[in-house]
């Protein structure tokens, strides 16, 4: 199974926050089940700022943007045509729409995100790290 993972699963990793247990499961069973896991372009690019606006520290910033990359079985870019659509989608966020036609355009079949509602109008299930896992779990 192909997932794109959410910019928030990441950072949720990279922070140590509450939920990176979810996050170490959730990709040791991809590995461990031959899924494929995809990140935008976009993604490693907002981590990059993300932690750089936390520590001001560009080589840190950096080492977790390889981080990301190391985590994952690919990056996938955002196309112009991507771009486009999410501008004129009825999507609530704009970024979010662009992870959705990312997704769609590299043929995944869910997206990982801690931010489930954010994804409502989504054309392909969305789920948790620790919801994912449970599916995979039944398989």
């Amino acid at each position: 199974m192909k997932v794109l993972v959410d910019t928030n699963v990441f950072l949720e990793q990279l922070l140590h926050r509450e939920r990176c247990g979810d996050v170490d499961r959730f990709f040791y069973l991809a590995a461990k089940k031959y899924n494929q896991t995809f990140v935008t372009s976009m993604s490693i690019r907002d981590i990059g700022c993300v932690i750089h606006r936390l520590v001001h520290d560009e080589s840190k910033a950096r080492r977790a943007q390889a981080e990301v990359y190391n985590m994952v079985s690919k990056v996938v870019g955002v196309s112009a045509d991507a771009a486009i659509d999410s501008i004129y989608s009825d999507a609530k966020d704009f970024e979010d729409a662009l992870q959705v036609r990312a997704a769609e355009e590299a043929m995944c079949m869910a997206i990982v995100s801690f931010n489930k509602k954010d994804y409502q109008k989504a054309n392909i299930p969305v789920f948790t790290p620790a919801e994912i896992c449970e599916l995979w779990a039944k398989e």
